[in-house]
């Protein structure tokens, strides 16, 4: 097999097993957290989500650092150091009980999260020009399975072995991703410096509405994992059960979102990029606050795979009206909203219940999201010239 063809066929792997491995542990981290924490059920809520959402903090602060670091020392040395550091901070937090430690552990697996930069680095350089592209996209879907699969198998990890076990499964397979990546990844030479660039992106309103759009999108989709375990005990489901059905519940409206994304990307080259994230942000909105109506786990489901699969494409979206509109430099600005969102949607939602119930974490999320939106849609108003030229042109 050539050297680009192993590469890429053990990167993907290795991205499969960094992503199963983390939505792994996620869905059972807050049952966890809840059997080990000696505080009150007011300050737990708090812990929760202060250790799922460091991570991504964490990312947020270092996801830049990573890729630079890759014209200084070898992309292979690199990636393999981020992937023991995931192998030996999931084997540790199954053997501790104490929530300092979780969060420390949890933040150090944030700033080891930049492997994805560096793999997408390794396999950019090593594939033919001519199969970029689609060996870019094959990475990414490998990622996206990881994160589809995980959920599932985790909590049923967590119900057959245990918390300990589940974590150490989860260990086991960042290291069957470091062993073959040692073995079979051939290194790419260290990217040339980088020259100044002659000028930064300007942040005008426009933009920074964008970049607070992808920012509630992304809170929308990831506050949920942190108080499911309120969500299952509200419709009265016992603790041991939940734990089982919480991955199937987080799978299923994964899955959602993936063919949101895709059915409505496409869609949007008829309808137009700006009408079609005005329609898909406007229906999140409803049914963020049809979930505080839900009746039974069955209905909250539905409304929760409808909501993610209108809710998932206005990423992507928003990033697709300034990159046809505008240069290149301002998607780094708009893809930090990503880790913004992922940090604090778990750490919103578990403040707000700490305080109140889950109808006002609903409410809430709803609100903020309205705001940002007739802030979007008025700023994007007087520009609707732009974007009507870009849509014209795809």
């Amino acid at each position: 097999m050539e050297a680009s063809r192993r590469n890429l066929l053990f990167m993907c792997f290795s991205q499969f097993g960094s992503a199963f491995s983390s939505n792994f542990i996620q869905v059972f981290l807050p049952f966890y957290i809840l059997k080990i924490s000696p505080y009150s059920p007011q300050v737990t809520l708090l812990w929760i989500g202060a250790i799922i959402g460091s991570s991504s903090l964490c990312a947020a602060a270092t996801a830049t650092f990573w890729g630079s670091l890759t014209h200084r020392l070898p992309p292979k040395l690199l990636y393999l150091r981020a992937l023991a550091v995931n192998t030996v901070a999931f084997f540790l937090m199954g053997f501790t009980t104490e929530l300092h430690v979780l969060l420390i552990l949890r933040m150090l697996l944030g700033l080891s999260t930049g492997s994805s930069t560096i793999g997408l680095i390794i396999v950019s350089s090593s594939s033919p020009k001519e199969r970029v592209a689609a060996d870019i996209g094959l990475f990414q879907s490998s990622m996206t399975l990881g994160q589809l699969l995980g959920p599932l198998l985790g909590s049923l990890a967590a119900a057959l072995l245990g918390y300990r076990g589940a974590f150490v499964s989860a260990s086991a397979i960042v290291f069957a991703s470091t062993l073959f990546c040692y073995l079979y990844v051939t290194d790419v030479p260290r990217l040339p410096k980088q020259e100044k660039a002659s000028g930064r992106p300007v942040i005008d309103r426009r933009l920074l509405m964008g970049w607070l759009l992808c920012f509630i999108a992304m809170v929308q989709l990831t506050f949920l994992p942190s108080v499911l375990p309120n969500v299952f005990e509200t419709f009265g489901t016992e603790r041991t059960v939940a734990l089982k059905m919480a991955g199937t519940v987080v799978m299923l409206y994964t899955a959602t979102a993936m063919i949101g994304t895709i059915v409505w990307s496409r869609l949007s080259i008829k309808v137009g990029l700006y009408r079609m994230v005005i329609f898909l942000f406007v229906l999140g909105i409803v049914f963020q606050s049809a979930l505080a109506f839900g009746q039974g786990i069955v209905g909250f489901t539905v409304i929760r795979m409808l909501q993610t699969g209108a809710v998932a494409a206005t990423f992507p979206l928003v990033i697709s009206m300034f990159a046809s509109a505008s240069k290149g430099g301002i998607i780094g600005f708009l893809n930090s909203a990503r880790f913004a969102g992922n940090a604090l949607g778990p750490i919103i939602a578990t403040s707000v219940l700490a305080v109140s119930n889950l109808t006002s974490v609903y409410l809430f999320i709803s609100a903020i999201s309205l705001l940002v939106f007739l802030g979007f849609s008025i700023f994007f108003r007087a520009g609707k010239r732009l974007l009507a030229h870009t849509d014209s042109k795809k």
